[in-house]
Order: C-alpha cells, then sequence, then structure tokens
C-alpha cells in the first residue's frame, strides 16, 4: 500500500515485518498508543447475505445497456442508494456512524475520479487508466498525517509516531528515528468493508464503462 503525504509518496512496510526487523513486541501497533478508543468495531466476516444484498441492489440499479457514459446527477443517485442500503443491513455487519461515513465516501469519491478518468479519455482519445490503477492512485492521494504524536522509547533512542490515514480511515504511522523515518501498513481499525468497495465498484466500473 501507498500513501502520500505532502506530495510525497510512500510504500507502507506492513506491520509484522516493522515488528520483526526492529524485535518489536506484537503488541507495538496502533492499539499500542490509543487502545480505548474503537470498541464496537463492525466486521464484514459472517455478513456474507446483507454484502449480497447491498451489492445486488446497486448492481441491478444501473442500466443494462450504456451508449454513453453516466451523469455526476446518476453517480450520486447510486451513492444514495448505497447509503441507504447500507444502514438499512448494517444491523448484521455492525459498523459504526463514522465507518459508514467511510464507505459511503470512498465508494462515491472512486465512482467520480473513474467518470472523470472516463471524461478525459473520451475527449483526448486516448485509453482510460485501469481501473484498479486508479483506485490504488486515488487512494494514495487520499492520504493524510495526524498533527498528535506520541512517542515510544527505543534502546536509548526515542521514536515519534504520528498516525496514517486514509479515505478508510487509519491505516498505519509514521516513525520519526534518530537517522531515518519509516511508513508503517497497520490496517487493524481501517474501516472494514474498503475490500467489498473496491470488488463492489470495480464491478460497476465495468458494467457502466460504455
Amino acid at each position: 500500500m501507498d500513501i502520500i503525504i505532502n506530495h510525497q509518496r510512500h510504500t507502507l512496510t506492513p506491520i509484522r515485518q516493522f515488528r520483526a526487523e526492529y524485535h518489536l513486541p506484537d503488541t507495538f501497533g496502533i492499539a499500542h498508543f490509543e487502545p480505548k478508543n474503537f470498541a464496537g468495531l463492525g466486521h464484514i466476516d459472517g455478513a456474507g447475505e446483507a454484502l449480497d444484498t447491498l451489492r445486488i441492489a446497486i448492481i441491478q440499479a444501473l442500466p443494462p445497456r450504456l451508449t454513453t457514459l453516466p451523469t455526476h446527477d446518476f453517480l450520486e443517485h447510486i451513492a444514495r442508494l448505497f447509503e441507504n442500503t447500507l444502514n438499512a443491513v448494517n444491523p448484521v455487519i455492525g459498523l459504526r456512524d463514522v465507518e459508514i461515513g467511510y464507505a459511503v465516501s470512498g465508494f462515491s469519491d472512486i465512482l467520480n475520479n473513474w467518470l472523470y478518468d472516463a471524461i478525459r479519455a473520451s475527449q483526448t482519445h486516448t485509453p482510460p487508466t485501469p481501473f484498479d490503477t486508479l483506485y490504488a492512485d486515488w487512494l494514495a492521494n487520499s492520504g493524510r498525517r495526524s498533527e498528535k504524536k506520541y512517542t515510544y522509547p527505543y534502546q536509548g533512542d526515542e521514536w515519534t509516531i504520528r498516525f496514517l490515514y486514509n479515505a478508510y480511515g487509519r491505516v498505519g504511522f509514521q516513525t520519526d528515528m534518530h537517522n531515518t523515518t519509516m511508513y508503517v501498513q497497520d490496517i487493524i481499525y481501517v474501516c472494514p468493508a474498503e475490500g467489498f468497495i473496491h470488488q463492489l465498484t470495480r464491478e460497476m466500473v465495468k458494467k457502466l464503462t460504455v
């Protein structure tokens, strides 16, 4: 996973790899610094039927054949349908309000980004950007870094930790050391619907492509 902070792209090191490299305990991560703020996180494990209901509602709302690109108004209509249906099935999934916000915002943003790229491709008579590339770039560009800082003592050094976010919530942290800076992926508290939304929007774009 990549993240762009202050116009610079960084590849995140998986948390397990980072722990192994620096001989850190298994408890080292986001939860070590903020362990009490995430009770009641939702899970999509076991929510297959609810997610199928959501997927079918969205796919069936798409026109069967397209001769022109969809409009922004149509995508806004689909985003509202996504939000309403997600809220309807959420008792099974258990997402918190903030997680629903992440899911709806991500769903809408990626579709609008796809439409902008499709319009660009049509107007310039150039190939559209592959969807997975478009998705990864959009996700990386949604990055931001918390101003709040934590410290962690390490072998006579003192690390400074700042959380990293993308469109689906916090995804890791920046670790400023004495002589280097590491960008670490820790998705323990990311919105659990991210993978589902990626697959759903990929399927939608395939159907909406003229």
